[in-house]
């Protein structure tokens, strides 16, 4: 079945899911493959003028609840994709519960929301440390978690898509009246027109080996996310695997937890450079912008960015790789460390991006838009903090693999 002249619905799913199940070795290759053509579902649906329409699973959308106060899906199910809502991001592990509807939550078809309910087995994230704090500091608690209070939810909706872009028509809505950008985002940033990867595009299309090196902190060494198949540098490389089966890519995570870009200029050279690589993917900025005690950041914008321009002139220099910037995702705001800016440092991103012509993944324009949608900071990241859960890892990886359509 076609998509909208797009890939088979099998490459389509891997696009649109976020919490995808991939895994090593043929048999379990096998199974996850049967796993998600057993899940997809890109279905044509006619279409409006110059947008087409198509029915589509959201698979995996983590959420936490607040007592009975219902909870706003990403995206508005169709009238047939009515949400199931789960305890793990693994539907197969072992320990997996399945909530049941009307039970433990009930979903309110008239305004796509879930609520939970007064008996519900779904945990209640007023009992978090953190539950209503402001200004707080991380280090003055035990355990700040939110994976003991996440859930996962599945079901299916309706998304448009036009001129390179593809959405949802309720999130633009929500998006245009929140004033924040929606996930219909300008074709160069979002598919295959961004430019700078020609060579690895290449490359891969003709079978050949090729390095890809991350460099960044914490969140591109996929920290707290304790499968490796749910972190994004992962789930990103697997994409390719399938997408060029006789490509060999060797993937090589440099990442440091903690680490800022000043610091990371001091070991580019013997972590990045003398890997020889073929893609470099460069995410900083979560640790740049944090804010200190004079309210100043760690690192300013303007510090960032030469810093990135240096570590971009380095490998260009020395190495043939393409590169790939990220834009780092949103701290929660209640966090002592949170700046007002980190918009600063996306830009700073894109502005290179456009001055060295190199790939850019822009994660923050994705999360955003997730948060205009009305998801929560709570239900985005693990820690509460900075570090993205499963399913932000998977508007990372997304982000990532638009680059390749």
């Amino acid at each position: 079945m076609v998509l909208g002249g797009a890939d088979p619905p099998l490459r389509a799913r891997r696009r649109t899911c976020q919490c995808e199940n991939t895994q090593s070795g043929a048999s379990a290759g096998r199974r996850a493959a049967n796993r998600l053509k057993r899940m997809a579902r890109a279905i044509w649906s006619g279409d409006r003028g110059d947008r087409a329409m198509f029915l589509r699973e959201q698979i995996g959308e983590s959420m936490v609840f607040e007592g009975a106060e219902p909870q706003p899906l990403r995206y508005a199910p169709h009238a047939a994709g009515k949400p199931r809502l789960r305890s793990k991001v693994d539907p197969d592990h072992p320990d997996n519960v399945w909530f049941e509807d009307g039970a433990d939550y009930v979903f309110h078809t008239a305004n796509g929301t879930v609520g939970r309910t007064a008996s519900s087995r779904i945990p209640d994230w007023r009992e978090h440390p953190l539950y209503g704090r402001s200004g707080f500091d991380h280090r003055d608690f035990k355990t700040i978690s939110n994976s003991a209070y996440t859930v996962y939810a599945d079901y299916g909706y309706e998304a448009i898509a036009d001129d390179g872009c593809t959405s949802d028509a309720a999130s633009d809505k929500m998006a245009d009246e929140a004033s924040m950008p929606s996930t219909r985002t300008p074709a160069i940033w979002n598919a295959g027109a961004s430019p700078g990867l020609d060579k690895i595009r290449q490359r891969l299309a003709a079978g050949e080996s090729a390095v890809f090196v991350v460099f960044g902190d914490s969140i591109s060494m996929g920290a707290e996310i304790g499968d490796v198949r749910y972190k994004f540098a992962f789930r990103f490389a697997e994409s390719l695997r399938s997408r060029f089966p006789e490509a060999l890519i060797e993937l090589k995570n440099k990442a440091i937890g903690g680490e800022a870009s000043a610091r990371a200029l001091t070991r580019l050279h013997d972590d990045v450079i003398a890997e020889r690589p073929d893609l470099v993917l460069i995410g900083y900025g979560m640790n740049d912008q944090n804010r200190k005690e004079d309210g100043s950041n760690s690192i300013s914008p303007q510090s960032f960015e030469r810093n990135i321009a240096s570590m971009i002139e380095q490998i260009r220099a020395d190495t043939e790789a393409d590169l790939i910037l990220i834009t780092p995702c949103v701290p929660n705001p209640d966090w002592i460390f949170a700046s007002a800016n980190v918009a600063d440092y996306a830009m700073a991103l894109r502005r290179l991006a456009v001055r060295y012509g190199t790939g850019i993944a822009d994660v923050q324009l994705g999360w955003q838009a997730e948060l205009a949608a009305g998801k929560s900071h709570a239900s985005l990241l693990i820690n509460n903090v900075n570090h993205p859960n499963e399913y932000g890892h998977g508007i990372y990886a997304r982000t990532l693999e638009k680059l390749f359509l």
